[in-house]
């Protein structure tokens, strides 16, 4: 599962991909990962990355940042300073209503995920390294794909669509589309422009939970 991928399309914004952030999610990310191909980049600098397999810690707790791995993502931001930075996530489908959940805000301090429809997910990065390792001006966002654990690797897809109304190909045209919008994006602006025609409601919830967060004069990516 460990993979890298350098995009040289001349002067432009630099962009950092990162799949398997933690645990055995790199397995269900590269293959949405080789599904890009150079025309789905803007001009500029691309480095994709996708882990093997670590040690599961949330991100959203500080011991991440402490971690082999942790420290391993850190050094790669802070090296190529990104203008774009995302993190390419899977997660337990049976998660789905608590990570998007409000209460995840009163527990953990840190907003829930936003549905993007088709159980993908997006919000910004950790808390803990928005504001440390990035400027205002710097695009960060998360994307989370489904995935299944458990009893649920058992079940054929017709299982899995009567117990979740779920299709795996319409959570990869979903995952995929979000991700466009970042590979194509030329600067804020335009990325910006490309959220608010195709996810209003998306980029208005962002926008609500950043204010919590941040206060009112930080971007909702």
């Amino acid at each position: 599962m460990s993979y890298f991928r350098y995009i040289d399309n001349g002067e432009g914004p630099t962009k950092l991909f990162i799949g398997g952030v933690h645990g055995d999610e790199g397995k269900d990310v590269l293959p949405l990962i080789k599904l890009l191909s150079n025309e789905d980049f803007s001009s500029g600098q691309i480095y994709i990355y996708n882990f093997d397999k670590t040690p599961y810690v949330s991100t959203i707790h500080r011991e991440f940042y402490e971690s082999e791995q942790g420290k391993k993502i850190l050094d790669l931001i802070d090296y190529y300073k990104p203008d774009f930075y995302t993190e390419l996530h899977s997660y337990n489908i049976k998660h789905f209503e608590k990570l998007t959940s409000l209460d995840r805000l009163d527990k953990d301090g840190i907003p829930p995920l936003i549905d993007c429809s088709q159980y993908v997910l997006c919000s910004s990065v950790s808390p803990l390294i928005r504001r440390k390792h990035f400027t205002k001006e710097n695009i960060c966002q998360t994307l989370e794909f489904p995935s299944f654990r458990g009893e649920d690797l058992k079940l054929s897809d017709d299982e899995l669509f009567e117990k979740y109304d779920y299709d795996y190909d319409a959570s990869v045209h979903e995952y995929m589309s979000f991700l466009r919008l970042i590979t194509l994006s030329k600067n804020r602006d335009d990325f910006e422009k490309r959220v608010l025609k195709d996810y209003k409601k998306q980029a208005d919830l962002a926008l609500k939970y950043v204010k919590i967060i941040y206060g009112l004069d930080f971007p909702r990516y």
